[in-house]
């Protein structure tokens, strides 16, 4: 409040002396001579190229424009010209709101002007008349115009003034404040200092959050707030703990929430390794084949006791390279599809997987099946009810394979299209909600997944790099 005080009296100090009568004088004056000056820059440019001073105006009018046009901005100021054979002339007075018409000014200031008009041409320079009493103020000055002979232009501006004692009582009012502000912070800086000892020893002591709140001060209004310092102290101990147990149990049903879910898909995938290991047998027909056969089943068995294992240490937070696998692409999305179509699609539905190339899958087969189930499944379920769902792969380069699920869907806006991999839902309410997981997923094996749309159709893209055996 003290500073307030001695900001405000400072503040107030400042404007009533630069209020002052000689202050407004010195203002409106240097104004004057600005505005002249800017006079014989414009007429100047009316005369580029003379080089010979002229000796008669023959064209007034255009004095006049000039003059009007430099203070049709200057609130207050009349101006003219007077040439030493004809006198006065060009009269403007653009800022004139009276209800009268003004066409000159009075008598009594022509001839003031017409002194100072040839003063200046004479001295050829600047020269100034200030006329003041008490309340009002006469400011004129006059400049020589350099393109003629004789020739000057004058200004005259009329300033009502602050009368002096006012002046001089603001600045006695605003020193007295500024002497009370004064005071007042000396006396709160000496009330202060009483306590800054205690302050610092308490502020040392509560710096240390393993250690209680000291409880008692010698600063008696501290009090109240070291006790309840003290119990939001031992508050915020306890939200700590409880906040620590319920993150890491938040994260551990996170990461069961997710292997949970990717169980769906192991299922899927060790359903299509039983069927196609069973067709082999029953495809055998004689005791040769059969026992020519013997290696390829031993071989399928091992992949599905892989697949078996791969889920059983299945752990999202700390992965490992176990679990990859080879596979011939395009068997492998034709039975996804075929999966899907059977249990997934509707009767009006068409999935389809195309394969351009001959390519051989090698990666963690199990994360990437879990990755197109949902895609698959989410296509089917919020893409159109009619219409084909197109599962399209073929290599990027030698080191990437890439996967599309195109279907008829005709794409989100911008703002859903960032929002489409950021949230997790296991029971979605709309197309490009709730795939989260699915960005999470392909991310442990370094593969990626993105979203584009053309207006007509929507895919989900699938970047999945190759890895050596």
């Amino acid at each position: 409040m003290a500073i307030a005080f001695v900001a405000i009296a400072v503040i107030g100090f400042s404007f009533a002396l630069s209020q002052s009568a000689q202050q407004t004088v010195d203002n409106r004056q240097l104004h004057l001579f600005e505005t002249c000056g800017a006079i014989q820059s414009e007429i100047q440019q009316l005369f580029p190229n003379e080089e010979e001073t002229q000796t008669r105006v023959n064209n007034p009018e255009l004095f006049q424009q000039q003059l009007t046009r430099v203070l049709s901005s200057q609130e207050g100021i009349e101006g003219g010209l007077w040439h030493l054979d004809s006198g006065f002339f060009g009269y403007t007075f653009p800022s004139y709101r009276g209800s009268d018409i003004k066409r000159d000014t009075p008598e009594t200031e022509r001839t003031l002007l017409a002194a100072l008009s040839l003063r200046a041409i004479e001295q050829g320079g600047l020269v100034e008349s200030v006329q003041r009493d008490n309340n009002m103020a006469v400011l004129a000055v006059a400049c020589p115009i350099t393109t003629h002979e004789g020739l000057s232009a004058w200004l005259i501006q009329r300033s009502s003034l602050v009368p002096t004692a006012s002046t001089i009582t603001n600045v006695i009012l605003f020193a007295l404040l500024a002497i009370g502000g004064v005071v007042m912070y000396l006396k709160s800086l000496a009330f202060e200092r009483r306590w800054y000892v205690e302050r610092d020893k308490l502020v040392k002591q509560g710096d240390d959050e393993t250690q209680p709140v000291p409880v008692t001060s010698n600063i008696n209004e501290v009090q109240p707030l070291l006790m309840l310092l003290y119990q939001a102290r031992q508050k915020n101990i306890n939200l700590e703990q409880t906040i620590t147990a319920l993150e890491a149990k938040l994260a551990r049903t996170s990461d069961l929430s997710a292997v949970a879910r990717i169980a769906a898909s192991f299922a899927k995938e060790l359903s299509k390794r039983l069927e196609q290991t069973k067709n082999n047998f029953l495809a055998l027909s004689t005791e040769q084949q059969r026992v020519d056969q013997l290696n390829h089943v031993a071989a399928e068995l091992d992949r599905i006791n892989t697949l078996v294992v791969c889920y059983e240490n299945l752990d999202l937070a700390a992965p490992s390279s176990q679990g990859y696998e080879r596979e011939n692409l395009a068997d492998w999305l034709d039975h996804i599809a075929n999966y899907h179509q059977d249990r997934t699609a509707k009767d009006t539905q068409t999935i389809t997987a195309v394969c351009t190339e001959q390519l051989a899958l090698h990666s963690h087969l199990l994360l990437i099946r879990f990755a197109l189930d949902t895609l698959i499944g989410h296509a089917a379920t919020f893409g159109p009810e009619r219409g084909e769902i197109l599962i399209k792969a073929g290599s990027t380069d030698d080191k990437t394979i890439t996967v599309e699920v195109i279907d008829e869907h005709n794409g989100l806006s911008a703002q859903q299209e960032r929002r489409v991999f950021r949230d997790d839902d296991v029971i979605p309410e709309a197309y490009g909600q709730g795939l989260k997981l699915v960005r999470d997923t392909l991310a442990i094996i370094h593969a990626t997944v993105s979203y584009e749309s053309d207006g007509e159709n929507s895919r989900f893209i699938l970047q999945i790099p190759m890895t050596s055996e």
